[in-house]
């Protein structure tokens, strides 16, 4: 429950490009404030990986939903494009990452190994469900209340959330090996493909989440609702039918085929003459986010050390902010020059040339690594 509100609440602040916009910002002003707000997050991973590793996650979630409610408290009122705004909307980008991380490092910790990629496909339904329905609530409260209306919806799911924090048990930090720095485990070799993936991956992800709102406002194909509910009901829909089969399937070709579909939505997007480009385009996103996300996370909590799980998943979230940092001024440029033809085209390219290059290494790694420990497949390398 705590997940479920917590994305409700991330889901909801999709719509706060539409209030920047609103307030006088352009596409390129917003794609440069969100690549910063990654930046500011990429920095802070280190520490953050360090933190988890040592920290109760519970304790961490408590801290930083605090910082998250007063941020998106300032941005339900404030109304002009100063100081206030920008340091709210800092804050509550860097702890939303931070949030995420953590409920995804504790879940890692409470899945039994064997069941590691259902029970992660499981929890992600948590994050997903709210996708397909918070901006249906979210058009009714745009209609009602404008902007400042949905931020603060997103305020009150965020308060409820926090609230359920406390009622988790305290799980115990894992793991009896010395731990290695957070550096250490971003280099891990085993994990490099992964890390590859997951920012082609997310590169796709962060362009709809950051440009989808303004997208619809101006070519006036489909609702904001309506996208997500197809986006998101198609995510749950694969989440919690695949979810006991993906450990049945190789991982790899899984992955490719996720990615490359995600392109290939994309690609109906940015070309979309009518309401049903834009929604099969939803409806292939959507898909893809539901097989592709919790196979990469349970790859990545298997290559890691027990020890160093929060540094890893720290790692593993961080290539968002990543993505986000490459295609939200590339996306606001192209989208600003070009149209979104161009912008969404652009980034459906590299999603689909990315799953090629990772097919290729990922493979060459793993075979390079069976001919030299054939009896340790997992082993750190």
């Amino acid at each position: 429950m705590v997940g479920l509100f917590q994305e409700i609440a991330f889901s909801l602040m999709v719509n706060l490009p539409g209030r920047l916009y609103e307030l006088g910002i352009t596409e390129s002003g917003i794609g440069l404030a969100y690549s910063m707000s990654a930046l500011a997050a990429l920095l802070l991973r280190p520490w953050f990986g360090r933190i988890l590793d040592v920290v109760h996650r519970r304790t961490v979630l408590r801290i930083a939903g605090v910082g998250n409610i007063v941020a998106i408290a300032v941005l339900a009122v404030v109304d002009g494009s100063g100081a206030m705004l920008w340091a709210a909307f800092l804050l509550q980008r860097i702890v939303q990452v931070f949030l995420y991380t953590t409920a995804l490092t504790y879940a890692a910790d409470a899945v039994p190994v064997g069941l590691r990629t259902q029970g992660l496909a499981l929890f992600g339904l948590s994050g997903l469900i709210p996708i397909a329905f918070a901006n249906l609530i979210g058009d009714a409260l745009l209609r009602v209340g404008g902007y400042p209306g949905v931020i603060a919806a997103a305020g009150v799911s965020s308060s409820i959330a926090w609230g359920l924090v406390w009622r988790l048990p305290a799980l115990p930090v894992l793991g009896e090996r010395p731990r290695r720095s957070f550096w250490a485990v971003a280099i891990q070799k085993n994990m490099l493909p992964l890390w590859w993936i997951t920012l082609t991956f997310s590169m796709g992800m962060e362009t709809v989440f950051t440009f989808i709102r303004t997208y619809i406002d101006t070519v006036g194909l489909s609702t904001m609702g309506t996208f997500f509910a197809v986006y998101g009901g198609m995510a749950t829909l694969t989440r919690a039918f695949g979810g006991s089969r993906y450990d049945a399937v190789p991982h790899r070709p899984l992955v490719v085929v996720g990615v490359a579909t995600q392109g290939i939505g994309l690609s109906l997007v940015a070309f979309a003459d009518g309401v049903a480009m834009v929604l099969i385009g939803a409806f292939l996103m959507g898909t893809a986010h539901g097989a592709v996300f919790p196979v990469l996370s349970s790859e990545v909590v298997s290559r890691a050390r027990t020890a160093e799980r929060g540094s890893a998943v720290a790692m593993f979230t961080s290539l968002f902010d990543a993505a986000l940092l490459i295609v939200a001024p590339l996306g606001g440029f192209l989208i600003d020059s070009a149209g979104y033809t161009r912008g969404f085209s652009t980034v459906a390219a590299i999603l689909v040339a990315g799953a090629v290059v990772y097919v290729v290494w990922d493979r060459r790694l793993q075979a390079t690594t069976r001919a030299a420990e054939p009896t340790a497949a997992h082993e750190v390398v």
